[in-house]
C-alpha cells in the first residue's frame, strides 16, 4: 500500500474530472491539504477526485465489464486468450488485479482526506457540505464493499495516512468491513440530496444510497456471511427507493442504453451511473464501454468495436421470442463493409441466422448513438449503469420472497420488470419460497446480462463454480469448432477464484498481509 497511502502527503492528481456535470475544472497537482480545504469549491473539487476513481480504465471504464465480472451470460471472443481474469487463468501478479486493488485503495485514501478535513471548512450552505460528506461515506464505502466483494478480508483504513512507511496493516475479517459499510451508507442516506433535486446519474443521491444498501444486505444474506436476517433490511432498503415516487422503468428497454450512449440522462430508471465523458481530446476521463463490450466494428467513424464479449447461447436461449430486450442485450446483426485501400467503411448489416447463436455480441451499448464527434477509435463518452430501477425491483422480489414467501409484493415487483419487456406473466401459478427464488435469478440473469453483476449474484447464492463449470460443458458441447474455446473460462474456474488474489506487490510491502486461499 506504499503507493496508495502516499497520495494523501502530495495530494497527487485529487482533482481529476471524470463528473462531467457538477464539475468543469482543470485537474491541479500537489497541494497542501491546508492550502486546499478552504472553500466549498475545494470540498467540491476533492469530491470529484473521490469520484474519479469509477470511471478509470482499470475499474468500471473498462476491466471490470470485459474482465472482471466474466459469468455464463457471455464469453471472451478471442480464441488465443489463453490466460488473464477473464478466462480465470492468472495469479497474484495479475496486472489489472492489482490495479483494482490500487484504485479502490486511491478512493478510500482521497475520501479520508476530505472527511479529515471537511468540518474544519467554513460553508454558509449546511446542506451542501453535508451533501458532500455523505457523497464522500458513501462512496468510501461502497468501495470498500467492491474490495470485500473482490478480494474477501481487506485492511479497514479509515483516517488518512501521514507517513510512507505505515504499511504494515493486517486484512480486516469480511463481517467487519460490512458492519463498517452499512453503518457509513445509513449515515450518508440522511445527508446527501435527493434524485430530483440533483437532475442527473452521475452523483450520489439519497435513493442511490438506499438501492446500494439493498445490494450490500443481500450480499450480507447470501455467501460468505450467509446471515439471512439481512434479507429484511435489504427489503426495507429497496422498498425505500420505491416509496419515494421518485423512480419508474423506462417503458422501452433500448432507450436505457441509448442514453448511456448519447449523454442523455433518465433519473427515473438509471439511478447511478458512471461518468464518463469525450473522446479523449481533453482534460475529461473517456472510458472503452462500447469499445471492449460492444457491436464489433472495423470503421472508426461508425464507432469502432473490437466486440470483445459474446454471448452464450444459455442466455440467448432464455428469453421468449417476444421479450424486447432478447435482441438489444444481445446484438442480431454485424456489419458488412466496403473496403477501399485498407479502410472499411461500414456498407450494410446483416441479420444472423437462427443457429448462429454465438456470433452474436453483446449490443447494450452501440457506439453509432454516440453524440461526441470525430468519434475516437479506443475511447468512448458512455456511461456505464450502477444501479437501475429494474435492479431495485428484481431485489424487492428477492427479499420479499425470502422474508415471507411469493407474496402480491413479491410478485407485482418481478412482473413489473417483465411486463416492461413483453414478457409473459410467470408469477400466477407461484406459491413455493423455492420455485419464486428460481424465477427471481434467472429474471435478473435476463434484465441485467452484461452490467457486472451475474458474477457476485452467483457467488452470493453459493452457485457460481458449478455454474461455471456448467457452462464450459455447455460451450464445448453446442459451440461448435468456431467457439468451442469460449468453454475455456467456464472449464477454469475452481473454489478459488471466488475471489480475487491480493496482488504480490501488497503481499510484498505489506508484511501483516496473508493471502487468500488457493492463490
Amino acid at each position: 500500500m506504499r503507493k496508495i497511502f502516499s497520495i494523501s502527503i502530495a495530494l497527487v492528481a485529487l482533482l481529476t474530472t471524470s463528473c462531467k456535470k457538477f464539475l468543469e475544472e482543470t485537474p491541479t497537482d500537489f497541494i497542501s491539504p491546508e492550502n486546499y480545504f478552504t472553500n466549498e469549491a475545494g470540498l467540491n473539487s476533492a469530491l470529484t477526485g473521490v469520484y474519479d476513481i469509477l470511471g478509470k480504465e482499470e475499474v468500471y471504464g473498462s476491466y471490470i465489464p470485459l474482465m472482471h465480472a466474466q459469468a455464463d451470460e457471455g464469453f471472451y471472443s478471442r480464441s488465443a486468450q489463453t490466460t488473464g481474469t477473464q478466462v480465470y487463468n492468472f495469479d497474484a501478479s495479475d496486472s489489472s488485479v492489482g490495479w483494482l486493488w490500487t484504485y479502490l485503495y486511491q478512493g478510500i485514501e482521497r475520501a479520508n482526506l476530505l472527511l479529515a478535513n471537511i468540518d474544519n471548512v467554513p460553508v454558509d450552505d449546511q446542506a451542501a457540505k453535508n451533501a458532500i460528506k455523505g457523497a464522500a461515506k458513501f462512496l468510501r464505502a461502497y468501495y470498500y464493499f467492491m474490495l470485500v466483494d473482490y478480494f474477501g478480508d481487506v485492511p479497514l483504513k479509515t483516517t488518512p495516512s501521514t507517513s510512507v512507511n505505515n504499511v504494515d496493516i493486517a486484512r480486516t475479517p469480511v463481517k467487519e468491513v460490512y458492519n463498517f459499510i452499512v453503518s457509513e451508507m445509513e449515515e450518508a442516506e440522511g445527508m446527501v440530496y435527493t434524485a430530483d433535486k440533483i437532475g442527473y446519474g452521475g452523483r450520489i443521491s439519497k435513493t442511490t444510497v438506499e438501492g446500494i444498501l439493498a445490494r450490500v444486505y443481500l450480499t450480507m444474506a447470501g455467501e460468505p456471511l450467509k446471515d439471512v436476517s439481512k434479507y429484511a433490511d435489504a427489503l426495507k432498503w429497496a422498498q425505500k427507493v420505491k416509496a419515494s415516487g421518485l423512480h419508474s422503468l423506462n417503458s422501452d428497454f433500448k432507450n436505457i442504453f441509448i442514453r448511456y450512449c448519447s449523454d442523455q440522462y433518465d433519473i427515473k430508471e438509471s439511478m447511478w451511473e458512471v461518468e464518463l465523458y469525450g473522446n479523449r481530446g481533453g482534460d475529461f476521463e473517456a472510458g472503452r464501454i462500447g469499445n471492449t463490450i460492444g457491436l464489433q466494428c472495423n470503421d472508426q467513424d461508425y464507432g469502432y468495436s473490437y466486440g470483445f464479449i459474446n454471448t452464450t447461447a444459455k442466455l440467448y436461449n432464455s428469453y421468449e421470442s417476444t421479450d424486447t430486450r432478447r435482441d438489444w442485450t444481445i446484438a442480431p446483426y454485424q456489419y458488412t463493409y466496403n473496403v477501399v485501400n485498407g479502410v472499411s467503411t461500414v456498407k450494410d448489416s446483416t441479420f444472423f441466422t437462427s443457429t448462429q447463436i454465438y456470433n452474436r455480441n453483446c449490443g447494450k451499448w452501440r457506439r453509432i448513438y454516440e453524440k461526441v464527434l470525430p468519434r475516437n477509435k479506443n475511447y468512448t463518452p458512455i456511461n456505464f449503469p450502477l444501479l437501475r430501477y429494474s435492479d431495485v425491483l428484481l431485489m424487492i422480489a428477492e427479499a420479499e420472497n425470502e422474508v415471507n414467501g411469493p407474496t402480491d409484493i413479491a410478485k407485482n415487483a418481478l412482473k413489473e420488470v417483465r411486463d416492461r419487456a413483453h414478457a409473459s406473466d410467470l408469477t400466477t401459478a407461484i406459491s413455493d419460497p423455492g420455485d419464486f427464488r428460481k424465477l427471481v435469478k434467472a429474471e435478473r440473469y435476463r434484465e441485467l446480462a452484461f452490467e457486472g453483476l451475474r458474477k457476485h449474484d452467483l457467488i452470493r447464492w453459493g452457485e457460481f463454480v458449478s455454474t461455471m463449470n456448467d457452462i464450459g460443458t455447455d460451450i464445448t458441447n453446442t459451440g461448435g469448432t468456431n467457439y468451442s474455446y469460449g468453454a475455456l473460462a467456464g472449464k477454469n474456474v475452481r473454489v478459488k477464484h471466488k475471489l480475487f488474489p491480493i496482488p504480490i506487490n501488497e503481499i510484498s510491502l505489506n508484511r501483516a498481509m496473508v493471502q487468500n486461499p488457493g492463490w
